[in-house]
């Protein structure tokens, strides 16, 4: 091969890199971007309830367990935590945080 060619290749390679290493570097996401999305899980009446705290403000406060008529409350601590970690996860993914029944069944929440 002739110097021309050793050039040519190194070149694109150099290119190659390049750009990848700059799609690389937008798909990480950085931890000083992202908010602090907690969820806590406090007692009220006879049950339990959550909230999703994000960057410590509340951004979802349910006393109620969403996605069930009526006003019906979670039986356990454990079961509120649930569904708020399932909330989380769908703020974080970007998703609308809604919860159906079928969600709910899903988790296997008991609630009075």
């Amino acid at each position: 091969m002739t110097k021309r060619n050793y050039l040519f290749i190194g070149s694109i390679l150099v290119l190659l890199a390049a750009v990848a290493w700059h799609f690389a570097g937008r798909n990480q996401q950085q931890p000083a971007d992202m908010l602090a999305v907690v969820v806590e899980p406090f007692q009220i009446r006879q049950g339990w309830g959550y909230k999703v705290n994000v960057d410590g403000k509340t951004f979802i406060y349910q006393n109620v367990v969403p996605g069930i008529a009526g006003n019906h409350v979670f039986r356990s601590k454990e079961d509120a935590l649930r569904v708020g970690q399932l909330m989380v996860a769908k703020l974080t993914s970007h998703q609308i945080p809604a919860v159906t029944a079928a969600e709910i069944q899903q988790l296997h929440i008991s609630y009075e």
